[in-house]
């Protein structure tokens, strides 16, 4: 983190090895560090970051406790609070700053098939032939998998987004500076690029000093998602396509391996900030920003499918399709998308799609009918020489699609196995029944009896309700406007017995989410075992609760699958 004149190298990063290419980067963003820091506090400052730095040094050399213990703690206590304030951010933009190189460098490591990298995908599917396993099965496994990495707002991540931002900035420039086109002109031009984002991240304020609100959560999470989504996966999806391709089998359009989920404005266990008008808040940021990635997404399609239709046939499909875009949109129509059939329809699903997010009489029903028309584009595509287009980036917009739909990632809920039992209590106090004083075989045999009568328990929409069966008639709303894939599954913390799984089913009973006489189960239920004891039970409770008439029936519906959760706050679990 020394402050020296920026080393001027006359050879290109990608000339050096990937180690020594990594290790001047990082080299060069200690010393414009260390130039930021004498700026800002003087070269005092510097020097104690130095000095704290060759210690730690020593003290890892030397494999244990030695004299330099001593010597490093009489340093650090003798610090003033706002000089151990300026070390220590010191530290922490200085490991910021070689974590993104480090990432960089990895990046570039697999896009040029470094010896650390390559296609991993690629890999296994080779080990997979050489055991014996056939390319249809390997396909056929591809196509039917389902991945669902799931977000979180994680109480121990502190970086701002404001942050994040100009750390993404300083990556992109360090991408530029190791291209072997770039000038030395360039080079100092993007150093002092560099230095102006060092600068502007001192001054930044990294700590939030409000907890954010489930919204600011779900921004935050959004800002990964979609960076994810845009950048990240098309090229994975491709991957995988083109690795299927060498073995002879296909990749579906209409099915990714890869969907998203979140926790963020459905975690309701222990969080009051997490209100159902949050859930619904929530849902709507995801689906105005799930629109608008694809709207970006159809604008570079449309940048694409120029083809003219003087020069090429369309299918008999896509014409039909021109004509009610004709007769239904004359407000996108131009005398240049009029020879240009595929950017005139590209011009009518952005229309759409806005209306779509609004709401409007000209939405889509479903990504679905979204999907049906990039069906055709592909289909007219293949039959008039543009193959290659349509596996190109229309097979990128409709994988797009198919991942995220108009939701960007299925929101989970969560919540306690008490706070149902309580709900239950509010609905059977009216009818003389004392829910609250039974004992847990107790509880059971009552829902097990409610839930075989199949009759209602509460009124349509009772004033001063319990919040939890508020929630659900919010859930049953919201899956009625937006469709059944908005919520992935609801979560039952604290289950401690057959019970406490019940309990929320019949809740959902209560609002219309499931009604096994009409063959209705909208909701996966997913017990979340936490106590070890209650882990240790796990194989009595579910067969208890898998032998019962009702629910067995719920998990046909539901396509015979049952998630299980296990906690793991404690490490000796």
């Amino acid at each position: 983190m020394t402050s020296t004149a920026h080393s001027k190298e006359s050879i290109p990063a990608r000339a050096e090895t990937a180690d020594a290419a990594l290790r001047a980067d990082i080299r060069r963003l200690g010393h414009q560090l260390g130039d930021t820091l004498i700026r800002q506090h003087g070269k005092a400052l510097l020097d104690t970051v130095e000095e704290v730095r060759h210690l730690a040094q020593r003290l890892r050399q030397a494999g244990g406790p030695t004299g330099v213990t001593a010597e490093l703690t009489d340093l650090l206590a003798g610090l003033d609070g706002d000089r151990a304030i300026h070390l220590v951010r010191a530290f922490t933009v200085y490991f910021h700053l070689a974590n993104i190189a480090e990432q960089e460098h990895r990046i570039e490591d697999l896009n040029v098939g470094g010896s650390r990298a390559g296609n991993h995908f690629g890999q296994t599917v080779r080990s997979l032939l050489d055991s014996g396993v056939t390319a249809p099965e390997i396909g056929d496994l591809v196509n039917r998998s389902d991945f669902r990495p799931v977000f979180t707002a994680h109480p121990t991540e502190a970086s701002r987004r404001s942050i994040l931002n100009k750390l993404a900035t300083i990556a992109d420039l360090l991408k530029a500076r190791g291209d072997a086109r770039c000038t030395q002109i360039e080079r100092d031009r993007i150093d002092r690029r560099i230095d102006e984002m060092i600068e502007a991240i001192w001054q930044t304020d990294e700590i939030r000093h409000e907890r954010p609100d489930p919204f600011d959560e779900a921004k935050f999470v959004l800002y990964y998602l979609s960076q994810t989504v845009s950048e990240a996966l098309p090229d994975l999806f491709d991957t995988i396509a083109a690795t299927l391709g060498d073995i002879g089998e296909k990749m579906r359009l209409d099915h990714v391996p890869i969907r998203f989920g979140s926790w963020v404005g459905g975690d309701r266990d222990g969080n009051p900030n997490v209100s159902p008008d949050t859930t619904v808040a929530v849902l709507d940021l995801q689906r105005d920003r799930a629109i608008a990635l694809l709207i970006s997404e159809i604008k570079q399609l449309s940048d694409d499918a120029s083809m003219s239709g003087r020069l090429y046939q369309v299918s008999e499909e896509m014409e039909q399709l021109v004509a009610q875009d004709t007769a239904e949109h004359s407000d996108v129509l131009t005398p240049a998308r009029l020879l240009e059939p595929y950017r005139l329809h590209c011009a009518v699903i952005e229309k759409r799609l806005l209306a779509t997010r609004d709401r409007g009489a000209e939405a889509y029903a479903s990504p679905d009918q979204l999907m049906s028309e990039l069906a055709a584009m592909d289909r007219s595509l293949r039959s008039h020489g543009g193959a290659l287009i349509a596996d190109g980036r229309l097979a990128r917009v409709r994988r797009i699609v198919s991942a995220i739909g108009f939701h960007f990632a299925s929101l989970d809920i969560r919540e306690h196995s008490a706070r149902h039992h309580e709900a239950l209590a509010a609905l059977f106090e009216p009818l003389g029944v004392a829910y609250g004083d039974m004992t847990p075989q107790q509880r059971l045999a009552r829902l097990v009896e409610e839930l075989d009568s199949r009759r209602p328990l509460a009124p349509p929409q009772g004033h001063n309700e319990h919040d939890n069966l508020t929630l659900f008639r919010t859930l049953r709303s919201i899956m009625d406007r937006d469709g059944d894939e908005v919520i992935d599954a609801y979560i039952v913390s604290m289950t401690r017995g057959v019970d406490d799984i019940l309990a929320p089913v019949l809740l959902a009973r209560e609002v219309g989410l499931v009604d096994l006489g009409q063959d209705v189960a909208r909701l996966d239920f997913v017990p979340l075992f936490e106590t070890i004891e209650d882990l240790e039970s796990i194989g009595p409770t579910l067969r208890t609760l898998f032998r019962n008439t009702s629910y067995r029936h719920l998990l046909t519906l539901r396509g015979d699958e049952q998630e299980v959760m296990v906690g793991y706050s404690d490490p000796n679990k």
